[in-house]
């Protein structure tokens, strides 16, 4: 059973962390921030629910989507690169337009899309990687 205290900052800082995760994501190329820094602040999410909540409970939750994943994230990934490379150029952006009416538009672009591609990945392998270290210390066959 889980402490108290592990179950209240679980309440607290999750949202924290996945708001601080999509902030990093849309900032990505611009800025400093992207994929990979976002997927390792939304494993960290996941492993403060590892710790309060169990490793059986995230895996049974969480556990399916993890390895297919990998491969989305990646074929994401290879996917936004080949589209500008077939379109433009060698590492050239597309860049996509698109209208949300009286709110303005919303400019998308391949980088956009390969940081999207390695978030998932960093995700669900760290989250992956997680939930392995913590069953074998929990001492359960994963």
């Amino acid at each position: 059973m889980s402490e108290l205290y592990l179950r209240l900052l679980d309440r607290v800082l999750t949202p924290l962390l996945l708001i601080l995760t999509l902030f990093l994501l849309l900032r990505g190329h611009n800025l400093p921030g992207g994929g990979f820094i976002a997927g390792l602040m939304a494993a960290a999410a996941f492993q403060l629910q590892i710790l309060s909540r169990g490793e059986a409970v995230v895996r049974q939750q969480v556990g399916r989507f993890l390895h297919p994943g990998i491969g989305i994230g990646l074929l994401t990934a290879v996917s936004a690169g080949t589209a500008g490379m077939l379109d433009t150029g060698f590492f050239k952006g597309l860049w996509f337009d698109i209208p949300l009416g009286p709110l303005g538009h919303l400019e998308i672009g391949t980088p956009v899309i390969f940081d999207l591609g390695v978030f998932t990945v960093v995700v669900c392998v760290v989250t992956s990687y997680l939930l392995g270290l913590n069953a074998v210390a929990e001492g359960v066959d994963a």
